[in-house]
Order: C-alpha cells, then sequence, then structure tokens
C-alpha cells in the first residue's frame, strides 16, 4: 500500500478513507510525507511532533515511525 500524500483511498461515493498500517517488521519503509496522526490498537492517539517522533496526546510516550510500525497496527485519524 502506498502511503504518500498522493495516495488517497477512495470509495465508490468519492469520500475519502483513512488509510491503514498493519504491524510489519522494520524494513526501512518510509514515514508518510504528511506524517498523519495515528491511533494505534491500543486505541492511543499518536501525533506528529516537531523532533521526527510521535507523541501520544497525554505526552507521557513517544516513538518513531518506524517503532509505531513494529509495534503496532495503525489507523489514520481523520481530521
Amino acid at each position: 500500500m502506498r502511503t504518500d500524500e498522493t495516495s488517497v483511498d477512495r470509495t465508490t461515493s468519492g469520500t475519502a478513507r483513512p488509510r491503514v498500517w498493519l504491524v510489519a517488521a522494520v524494513c526501512g519503509s518510509a514515514e508518510p510525507a504528511d506524517r498523519p496522526a495515528v491511533r494505534d490498537d491500543l486505541m492511543r492517539m499518536w501525533r506528529p511532533g516537531h523532533d521526527d517522533l510521535y507523541r501520544t496526546v497525554d505526552g507521557r510516550r513517544c516513538a518513531t515511525w518506524a517503532e509505531l510500525r513494529e509495534r503496532f497496527d495503525l489507523v489514520e485519524v481523520a481530521s
């Protein structure tokens, strides 16, 4: 599945659907160019920070995109 900003998944009615990333071994796949906010399979919201890390909304956890991909199934949060 492509994860760049030009690949928006659309339904037959033309509305955009959130992207999904399933757990994957570290394989060097690039972070999406648009750095979306995502929710993991434990229902924690992760938002990109200014330091190339994703942080939970409560600020208690941080991880790189690669770490998130390795540990959790992720769903893009529609803004």
